[in-house]
């Protein structure tokens, strides 16, 4: 059979080569053969796969040679990168809305997690279902409550953050996330259940916020959730208005969500010294400042 797949890839143009799913088990193993032609052929074959690729080749992680699988997921990072930057900023196009808001943090973890980051829209609404089910009353607070305590979402001691806890899949998964990440799950289960909830930054903290007509109630993510004590919140509001601010006008912008989480990648690739990619990220907000400044949001 290989002696087939290899004649098959020396017989097709490059450009006119598709592989089928029972050629993978084939083609990964000739990812080592001698021959630079055939490397190159197979490589390609399994490019044309695209983000489906690394589904397809779960089922033989342990099964081929270590240094193939080094050189496959070579490929898969490939193919994240390409697929991430032929339209990571599609989400512009929504507008400053809930479905924007969802959109980016999929595109935003698809780069670590590949094609499983479109389980995102799924994990959401099962959390709402779940809480439908479990509430007794629809409210803010039994959201809160239910999210913090009975999921147990909760977020990271200082010393175990890491960049993958503003990744909205690895927080939906693993429970744990950072602020933009635990709020941004509150206010996209919310929207489910047709509550109007926002995050809102307070000095590079990240609340989930509920305005009503005379006054907003805020929850303290990093704290389980917990209501924000009515004076800290009259303070804070009073503070807007002493910069001619409405309060509901600090809620945090689709893009400002987006460029902060990109920001924090920055700052942590370059303290575990990962040059390439904090390089790789300091690209990409300079892709979205752009795209920003050309739509006027940014100046």
């Amino acid at each position: 059979m290989f002696i087939i797949v290899y004649q098959k890839l020396l017989s097709r143009r490059p450009n006119f080569y598709m592989a089928s799913r029972k050629d993978i088990p084939f083609l990964l193993n000739l990812l080592d053969d001698q021959s630079h032609t055939v490397q190159q052929e197979v490589v390609r074959a399994l490019k044309s796969f695209g983000p489906r690729l690394e589904k397809e080749v779960a089922p033989f992680r342990y099964i081929i040679e270590p240094e193939n699988w080094l050189v496959l997921e070579e490929i898969l990072d490939e193919i994240k990168k390409t697929e991430f930057s032929s339209g990571w900023m599609n989400w512009l196009e929504l507008g400053n809305s809930k479905s924007a808001l969802e959109q980016a943090m999929i595109n935003l973890s698809f780069l670590e997690f590949g094609a499983e980051a479109y389980a995102i829209e799924k994990e959401l609404d099962r959390l709402a279902n779940d809480f439908r089910e479990w509430a007794s009353q629809v409210s803010v607070n039994k959201l809160m409550e239910f999210l913090f305590q009975y999921k147990k979402f909760k977020s990271p001691e200082q010393e175990e953050l890491v960049h993958l806890h503003d990744s909205l899949l690895f927080t939906l998964r693993q429970r744990k996330g950072s602020q933009i990440s635990l709020s941004s799950i509150a206010v996209l289960v919310g929207w489910r259940l047709d509550m109007d909830l926002y995050s809102i930054d307070i000095q590079g903290n990240y609340m989930t916020v509920a305005f009503t007509e005379h006054k907003m109630q805020m929850y303290n993510t990093f704290k389980g959730g917990e209501v924000v004590q009515r004076s800290s919140a009259l303070y804070i509001e009073e503070a807007f208005r002493r910069n001619c601010l409405m309060p509901s006008e600090m809620k945090a912008q689709v893009h400002e969500t987006v460029a902060q989480i990109i920001r924090n990648h920055i700052d942590y690739f370059h303290k575990k010294n990962r040059k390439k990619d904090a390089h790789e990220y300091v690209q990409r907000f300079s892709q979205l400042m752009s795209a920003l400044k050309n739509r006027g949001l940014v100046e």
